[in-house]
């Protein structure tokens, strides 16, 4: 697995001389990440179903106001984040989160399956691995669901 990943890094290193036309010596040794962090509130009742093996998931859309005015002085659009969740943590969002609910959502961006790029930009979604529910601003009592399906009280 190593080997791939020298091949990978000598080929951004390959790419970058190409591109520029000079010898460089840079090492490029980043970790691949993949983590969102994202903060907001529910556009719709997020719906409880199932996969065709009878795994419960649930969809949802979580919209984020711009805390500043852009530099231009105009007004930012608030952003739409659709986010993916699995198993149990999905019936415990579909139980417990409304339309206009306020949460917290850790987890990975992903491809959106089935979706075909346009114009070339790629559909994705936010696959939940950590929830957090927030009461007017406050953590609610049923406060973290985590991807391995367990709920911690507070």
């Amino acid at each position: 697995m190593e080997k791939n990943h020298e091949t990978t890094e000598n080929a951004s290193v390959e790419l970058f001389e190409e591109r520029t036309g000079s010898k460089s010596k840079i090492q490029f040794n980043h970790p691949d990440i993949n983590r969102v962090f994202v903060a907001g509130t529910l556009m719709h009742d997020p719906p409880l179903r199932r996969t065709r093996k009878g795994v419960p998931v649930t969809n949802f859309i979580v919209i984020t106001k711009p805390e500043s005015i852009a530099q231009d002085g105009l007004e930012r659009e608030p952003a739409y984040i659709s986010v993916v969740v699995w198993a149990k943590q999905a019936i415990q969002c579909a139980k417990h989160l409304k339309k206009g609910s306020s949460v917290i959502v850790l987890g990975e961006l992903q491809s959106m399956p089935n979706a075909k790029p346009q114009d070339g930009f790629y559909p994705t979604q936010i696959s939940a691995q950590w929830i957090q529910y927030l009461e007017r601003g406050k953590f609610s009592k049923i406060s973290i669901i985590e991807d391995d399906d367990q709920i911690e009280e507070e």
